[in-house]
């Protein structure tokens, strides 16, 4: 994997790892309370709710931000054209502690806030779908549970990869590498936050 898709992913997942895990403790605690209302309980059940789709959304903003700061990573300007690996990697480094003004954070952050969009959005569908097999919300499915296990943690890096690969052009053997690498961060982080009893279910 090279260097430069090495700091891509970081830049992308390391924000939406820490907002997820943020979003969690928030759940457990029931902060944002007003904002706890189900998006539309016949359809998605009354665990999706507004609080989340703006907790996620605003909070991945702000540590896309942040994290990408300053030069950033994910839309650095980087010498696309050089063919020297060594003055590749330097143009890389370089680039990373270049400050290019106000306008490039918020932009940063705005590509935040749709990574954190897609990451709620692509949940939706799944609990649609459960919801017309009779599932309840949080509930594990008695048919089938291990692909809806495997759904569970694969729906939002889905729709963050396909966000991913619309701002990078990178080959389809990126594009899977960051869906599996999504994936697998999501599958441990719902472990631990778990086995924490941060989370209700795995």
């Amino acid at each position: 994997m090279s260097k430069e898709l090495t700091l891509y992913m970081i830049g992308a997942l390391l924000p939406l790892v820490i907002t997820n895990i943020a979003h969690m403790v928030l759940v457990k605690r029931n902060g944002w309370a007003a904002l706890s209302i189900p998006i539309h309980v016949g359809a998605f059940g009354a665990n999706k709710t507004w609080r989340g789709v703006v907790f996620v959304s605003v909070v991945n903003a702000v540590c896309f931000g942040l994290i990408n700061f300053p030069g950033g990573v994910l839309l650095s300007h980087l010498n696309d054209t050089a063919t020297d690996a060594t003055l590749y990697n330097d143009a890389i480094l370089r680039d990373l502690s270049t400050w290019h003004g106000w306008e490039d954070i918020l932009f940063k952050c705005f590509i935040g806030w749709v990574y954190g969009m897609a990451y709620v959005l692509f949940e939706l569908p799944n609990s649609w779908l459960k919801r017309r097999m009779g599932i309840a919300p949080g509930a594990t499915a008695t048919r089938g549970a291990i692909w809806f296990t495997l759904l569970d943690k694969t729906d939002s890096a889905l729709g963050v990869s396909l966000v991913f690969c619309v701002l990078r052009d990178f080959s389809w053997s990126d594009a899977l590498l960051f869906f599996v690498t999504a994936s697998a961060l999501h599958f441990l982080f719902s472990w631990i936050l778990y086995l924490r009893k941060i989370k209700k279910s795995f």
